[in-house]
């Protein structure tokens, strides 16, 4: 009974080490929530905007009023990963008649081959929405994963073993 329970012990923690490990492994630091930034981006003396970006690097962006939002997207990062993989849309939502709209919602692509981008007002909101697709290297990261705790559930519960 006792090595029953030693091996059930030792059986729940590999498990906790394998689904647990790669999760603290794809988090590699960064900025702690509870904090927002906030970037200037003007010359001294030049009249500023600010505006909310959620996405790419989030923060308050107090710009010159001329910048459209082609230029806030460069200053924040907000293109997305590049690559096949990445889906990037680009939302800009104002302020209008006490309600925030939404003025405009364009995928990146769309967006790159414009001949003119819109216009920032103070107090806009921009979300850059990135989703990212599977490929085969994350199908096999998953199936990697649960082969191993496969494995170590039967060697540890002893299944198929005849003494």
């Amino acid at each position: 009974m006792g090595t029953v329970r030693v091996s059930l012990a030792a059986g729940l923690t590999l498990c906790l080490m394998l689904v647990a490990g790669p999760v603290q492994a794809q988090n590699p630091g960064g900025r702690q929530a509870g904090g927002t930034a906030y970037y200037t981006f003007a010359r001294p003396g030049q009249n500023t905007i600010e505006v909310l970006v959620l996405g790419g690097q989030s923060g308050i962006y107090q710009v010159g009023e001329n910048i459209n939002l082609g230029q806030l997207l460069a200053l924040s990062g907000g293109g997305g990963q590049g690559g096949r993989r990445s889906r990037v849309k680009i939302h800009l939502f104002r302020l209008q008649d006490g309600e925030r709209k939404k003025i405009l919602e364009e995928e990146i692509e769309a967006f790159a081959s414009r001949s003119q981008y819109p216009s920032l007002q103070d107090g806009d909101v921009v979300r850059v929405e990135t989703r990212e697709r599977l490929n085969w290297r994350d199908v096999l990261q998953v199936t990697t994963s649960v082969v191993s705790l496969a494995v170590t559930l039967l060697t540890v519960f002893e299944v198929g073993r005849f003494d």
